[in-house]
């Protein structure tokens, strides 16, 4: 809480999603409460009742930190696309915008940028598995004294306690940088890591440490560039194989939405006889967009 989101003594955080999954608990209750900070509890769809409802709950209670999927960002971007219902609330209290759940594309990114130029964007990767962050920005710590640039696409780099690599999916070997590949956590991994699967020891070890002995195998596919940011892409098994080629479909749906009309994309593979899979995209368009050029 203090050195991914920056929170403490008379903070307010705000998780825009709900307490039945591991952010539930790890970062609306117990989080907040062993800080200190006041959380705020929100159910329900971020456009519902009007597309300005987030920003109506930051301006009352004083957000300081704001803490969202990239869905529920695309699903506000795609009816206020141009930021109108942002400027109508006094948000200047919000310090961070922290971004989880899923893969973070960079036109969200640049939205957030643009419509709350003076927030600090944290786009953070961690699994229900592992409990808390494995690649963030860190906001508040002794370690590092100024926040690492942010870079649209990468979580930045991973916090102390992972050592994160990324290797072949089929031989098994480290991939040099830029390269896409199987990401993997070198054993042993730090304190809230799952120990086991509830009454079935060899179903953890079958799916999770069989793979790349020595590794923990999260099951994501991404590359770390060369500075050390990592970026994660997509599942292993929405990387599709195109006459020989492995595509990423988080790196066509990055090209998608940078089309002016796209609010949001999804790519998925299907079967050809010819180049094994081929990708089809099925596209969102933003705002009153009935077309594209």
């Amino acid at each position: 809480m203090k050195n991914v989101f920056d929170v403490g003594l008379g903070d307010v955080h705000f998780a825009s999603s709900d307490i039945g999954w591991v952010v539930g608990h790890s970062f609306i209750v117990y989080g907040p409460l062993i800080r200190g900070c006041t959380s705020i509890f929100f159910e329900g769809k971020p456009i519902v009742p009007h597309a300005g409802v987030i920003w109506e709950v930051c301006e009352r209670y004083k957000v300081t930190s704001l803490y969202m999927a990239p869905t529920a960002v695309r699903i506000i971007k795609k009816v206020d696309y141009e930021g109108k219902l942002v400027k109508n609330h006094e948000i200047s209290s919000v310090r961070t915008f922290c971004i989880v759940g899923e893969r973070c594309d960079p036109d969200t990114v640049h939205w957030i940028h643009k419509h709350l130029p003076k927030v600090l964007i944290n786009d953070t990767w961690w699994q229900t598995e592992t409990g808390w962050p494995i690649g963030a920005n860190l906001l508040n710590t002794k370690d590092f004294k100024t926040v690492f640039p942010t870079l649209p696409g990468s979580v930045t780099r991973a916090v102390p306690g992972y050592k994160v690599e990324i290797f072949d999916e089929e031989k098994n070997v480290p991939l040099p940088p830029n390269t896409l590949g199987k990401v993997v956590i070198k054993l042993p991994l730090p304190p809230s890591f799952m120990l086991t699967l509830w009454g079935n020891v060899k179903a953890f070890i079958e799916k999770y440490l069989e793979d790349t002995p020595g590794y923990y195998t999260t099951g994501d596919a991404g590359m770390i560039d060369e500075h050390g940011y990592i970026h994660i892409m997509t599942r292993l098994d929405d990387v599709i194989n195109t006459a020989g080629h492995r595509i990423s479909t988080g790196r066509l749906e990055e090209v998608i939405n940078c089309h002016d009309s796209v609010a949001e994309s999804a790519v998925v593979g299907y079967n050809d006889e010819i180049r094994s899979e081929c990708p089809l995209a099925f596209v969102i368009l933003k705002g009153d967009s009935s077309e594209l050029s």
